[in-house]
């Protein structure tokens, strides 16, 4: 089982290193390009290039992400050997880019988060945007707020006004009410009711 596995792993590697080629020779097309024929270069053959280099990539991603990908994040990268000699077996691997595996170097290589630095830098830069942003936000709802609470306010009035024209008009009635003189007689009403109670 265990010689099945890594003859998956090799195979899965050597198609990410195949993607990773394609993607690394059209980049040095595109900067080859970019470099000595900027002169006649047109927008849309950049986009174009931007476009495959996209499209190779994500591919490229959507392999790793691929079910059939065994999980590379269970086989870490450990260099067996650390001399501050250069090294012509590692230079021949990597064509030429890494000459030697030295203790400063190797945790910039095999580095899977930016350098501490540059995150802090990162983190200096998103909290500024987001001051620039809350500050402008801060104001806006503040006029927002303004305005609704101006809006409540004269609301708020308008209910008042019309309390205030409502016990205006049942006072009036109340002592309009009391100025007029009674149409009834009480004793004349009880007389009445006594006699149709009791005969």
């Amino acid at each position: 089982h265990q010689a099945n596995e890594a003859k998956v792993l090799e195979m899965s590697v050597d198609a990410l290193i195949v993607r990773a080629k394609a993607i690394r020779k059209a980049l040095e097309d595109f900067l080859f390009k970019l470099t000595n024929e900027h002169q006649t270069l047109t927008w849309p053959t950049v986009l174009d290039n931007f476009a495959l280099l996209s499209g190779q990539i994500s591919s490229l991603l959507a392999a790793m992400k691929s079910e059939k990908m065994p999980a590379l994040r269970n086989y870490p990268i450990v260099p067996v050997r650390l001399s501050p000699d250069p090294d012509p077996h590692l230079l021949a691997l990597t064509e030429g880019r890494v000459s030697l595996m030295s203790h400063t170097e190797t945790p910039n290589y095999l580095r899977t988060k930016p350098d501490p630095a540059v995150e802090q830098a990162e983190r200096q830069l998103i909290s500024e945007e987001f001051n620039v942003i809350y500050r402008r936000l801060g104001t806006e709802i503040l006029t927002i707020q303004q305005s609704q609470v101006a809006m409540f306010n004269k609301q708020c009035n308008k209910v008042l006004e019309k309390v205030k024209t409502a016990r205006a008009n049942w006072r009036a009635d109340t002592v309009t009410s009391r100025s007029n003189p009674p149409t009834f007689n009480p004793k004349a009403t009880e007389e009445l009711v006594a006699a149709a109670y009791f005969g």
